[in-house]
C-alpha cells in the first residue's frame, strides 16, 4: 500500500496543511511507500511554489476556481484501489475524502489522529464529543481519510520534484449556474496568539464578553469563546474554540466562566499553561487547569489587568 497526500493550494492555510501532513507521515507512515502528492491549484505555477516541500512525485490538479465536483472528477480517474489517500483537516478535506471514497467504492474516515497498519488498516479518532476514542478498521480500498484538527505540526523536509505532471479538471461542473466569491470572516490572530482568554456561558452576557475582549487586548492576547457563548452572540462564530472551531496552542490560556466540556477542552489542551476562573469549584475545567481560581472572573481579570499595566 502506498500513501498519497492531497494538498489544497486553493486554501490560505497551505503551510498548516504541509506541516500537519509531515508530522503525520513521520509518526505513522515512516515505513510505508510514499506515492504521488496531488496538489489542488489554479495553475502549474502555484504547484511549482511547493517544490521541495512535498513528495518527490507530484501531480498538479489544476482548475481556475476550486469546485469540489470538478476536483473529484479529476481525482477519481487517478486513484488506485489498494492505496491510502490523506486529506487535510479543513472542511474541504473532509468533504473530498468522503465523496471520493463513495465514488470509488472504498472506505472513508474523517478527523483521524492516528493510524496503524497490520493485517488491515486501522485508524483512530475522537468520538462522542471527544469523550472517547474510536478505532475503525477500514476494509475496502481505496482508503480515504482526513486529518483531525489541531494535529501536531513539523516543518516539511526538502524533496525536489523528480516527477511532476498536470491533471486538468473538467472545465464545467455541469450544475453550477453562477458563482459569487465572498470574503471569509477570519478569526484574526486567535490561532497564533500567545495569550488567549476563553469566555464561556458563565460570563453571563455580551457586556462581560466585551470586558474580556478588552482584557485580552490589554494583555496582548486574543479572545475566544465556547459554543454557548458563541450561540448567544456574545462574540462572532469565528471566535469559537474547540473541535468545531479553533484548535489552539497558546503559551497561556485563561478560561473564564467555562465548564470545560470535552469538545471545548480539545481546543485548548495543548496550551502550555491553563488558568481556570469559575465560581463552580466542581467544574471539569478546574481539575484540568494548571491553576484554578474559585471566584467570579470580573475582579480576577481586573487585578490581572492592573498587573499588566504595571
Amino acid at each position: 500500500m502506498r500513501y498519497h497526500c492531497i494538498i489544497n493550494a486553493h486554501s490560505e492555510d497551505i503551510n498548516r496543511q504541509l506541516e500537519e501532513f509531515c508530522a503525520f507521515k513521520r509518526a505513522f507512515l515512516s515505513e510505508s511507500e510514499e506515492g504521488e502528492a496531488f496538489i489542488l491549484c489554479r495553475d502549474m505555477s502555484d504547484a511549482e511554489k511547493l517544490n521541495g516541500h512535498v513528495s518527490k512525485s507530484a501531480a498538479a490538479v489544476t482548475a481556475g476556481e476550486y469546485c469540489p465536483e470538478t476536483v473529484l472528477a479529476a481525482l477519481h480517474g487517478e486513484i488506485l484501489p489498494e492505496d491510502l489517500y490523506i486529506f487535510g483537516s479543513g472542511y474541504s478535506g473532509t468533504e473530498l475524502a468522503v465523496r471520493l471514497a463513495e465514488r470509488a467504492g472504498g472506505s472513508s474516515v474523517t478527523a483521524v489522529h492516528s493510524l496503524e497498519k497490520k493485517e488491515r488498516l486501522t485508524v483512530r479518532k475522537m468520538v462522542y464529543a471527544n469523550h472517547m476514542e474510536g478505532a475503525f478498521c477500514m476494509r475496502r480500498g481505496p482508503y480515504c481519510i482526513s486529518l483531525a484538527k489541531g494535529m501536531d505540526r513539523q516543518q516539511p523536509e526538502k524533496k525536489e520534484f523528480c516527477d511532476f505532471r498536470e491533471i486538468q479538471c473538467p472545465q464545467k461542473s455541469g450544475f453550477v449556474v453562477s458563482r459569487e466569491t465572498c470574503a471569509e470572516e477570519t478569526s484574526g490572530g486567535l490561532g497564533d496568539a500567545n495569550i488567549v482568554i476563553a469566555a464561556g456561558r458563565g460570563v453571563r452576557n455580551k457586556e462581560n464578553a466585551e470586558f474580556l475582549q478588552k482584557s485580552a487586548e490589554a494583555l496582548g492576547g486574543e479572545l475566544g469563546v465556547s459554543r454557548p457563548a458563541a450561540m448567544n452572540a456574545w462574540a462572532p462564530m469565528n471566535r469559537l474554540i474547540g473541535v468545531s472551531g479553533a484548535m489552539l496552542k497558546p503559551d497561556i490560556c485563561i478560561a473564564a466562566g467555562v465548564s470545560g466540556a470535552a469538545a471545548f477542552y480539545a481546543g485548548i489542551e495543548k496550551s502550555k499553561f491553563i488558568v481556570a476562573i469559575n465560581t463552580d469549584e466542581q467544574a471539569p475545567i478546574m481539575k484540568k487547569a494548571d491553576v484554578a481560581v474559585a471566584d467570579d472572573f470580573v475582579p480576577v481579570m481586573k487585578a490581572l489587568r492592573k498587573l499588566a499595566e504595571k
